[in-house]
């Protein structure tokens, strides 16, 4: 047996328990017992509804996460049975709940193993199978549902939770609620096994690139870092798909359009014309992208409901050129 074989073997071994015996050619891209943990949220304002997965699993992002705009998401976990994640999402689209959509599932399967369920109207729910493998526990709240197996402990189903309903009311785009979620479970200790694959995914109708449903799809398949890498990936989306594909951010740099910047931020109320790193001594901008222009940026972007972040890309730029415009319209003839 090669060394590569044997490690899938050992890894597979782990992933069952002790109680079962894996045969030594069995892969890890054949247990059915895989374990991962989850959240599954929508937020109603937007639309938006997604996942946030994470597992010690080569490639786990297309095996556990199906997700539907204007219907729900679903995460399927612990021994479930992985190929009914869309028939979950057809019968939630035909109208079942959460829990009749189980229900109708149990009736085919006598262990549905771990899942998570979320519909676009908020109902939410998550149940855990008598063979998944310890630490196994859920939560569900409203607007989302949160679960996992061989997990550090109840610890991090309970992050998973605090974080969610936390972030509620901070105008964040679910993406982000979700993901720090994610960052959250995994710094409660995360899987007991480590890390290796992480995804995120959102749909919301029309929203997507050319008009389609899927607006985030973001997947690491093999990183001993993969919650940080997704972390990455979900900051560069975000500055070349959420506000103009193909643009480069003005941040932390200097120049005419930082000036015009400090001067909207001005006009906004977000900068004084006192602050003297901003504004020389006649009130003329300085034109550098610096830690005061940085914040500044980050408060107005906050109370716009966009990203917390201190990058502007071209479409923020005219959002905060007509925001200044209307609350300074010039002089009067």
């Amino acid at each position: 047996m090669s060394r590569r074989l044997a490690l899938s073997a050992i890894a597979a071994s782990v992933a069952l328990g002790a109680a079962t015996a894996v045969p030594a050619a069995t892969s890890a891209a054949d247990d059915p017992l895989m374990s991962s943990m989850s959240i599954v949220g929508v937020d109603m304002e937007t639309g938006d509804v997604g996942i946030a997965l994470a597992s010690k699993f080569f490639a786990v992002g297309p095996i556990a996460t199906f997700v539907r705009a204007g219907v729900g998401a679903v995460a399927v976990m612990g021994g479930g049975p992985f190929k009914e994640g869309e028939r979950l999402l057809d019968w939630l689209a035909e109208g079942l709940t959460p829990a009749q959509a189980l229900a109708r599932l149990r009736g085919v399967y006598p262990d549905t193993g771990q899942i998570n369920i979320v519909t676009a109207a908020g109902d939410s729910l998550s149940t855990t199978g008598p063979n998944a493998s310890q630490w196994k526990g859920h939560r569900f709240g409203p607007r989302y549902a949160a679960a996992g197996n061989i997990l550090a402990g109840p610890q991090v189903v309970e992050a998973f939770g605090d974080s969610f309903e936390g972030s509620a009311t901070m105008n964040l785009p679910l993406a982000e609620r979700l993901l720090r979620a994610l960052e959250a479970a995994d710094a409660a200790g995360g899987d007991a096994r480590g890390r290796q694959g992480a995804a995120l995914k959102v749909y919301r109708k029309g929203a997507g690139f050319a008009g389609t449903d899927l607006l985030v799809d973001l997947r690491v398949d093999d990183s001993a870092e993969a919650v940080g890498d997704l972390r990455g990936l979900w900051t560069e989306w975000a500055f070349h798909h959420l506000y103009g594909v193909g643009y480069q951010p003005i941040e932390q740099s200097q120049g005419a359009d930082v000036a015009q910047v400090q001067q909207h931020l001005r006009a906004l109320g977000y900068l004084a014309a006192t602050e003297r790193t901003v504004f020389d001594e006649q009130g003329a901008p300085r034109g550098l992208f610096n830690d005061a222009t940085a914040a500044a940026v980050v408060r107005w972007k906050r109370d716009t409901k966009l990203d917390g972040g201190p990058s502007l890309v071209p479409s923020m730029l005219r959002q905060l050129e007509a925001a200044a415009r209307a609350r300074s319209p010039g002089p009067k003839p």
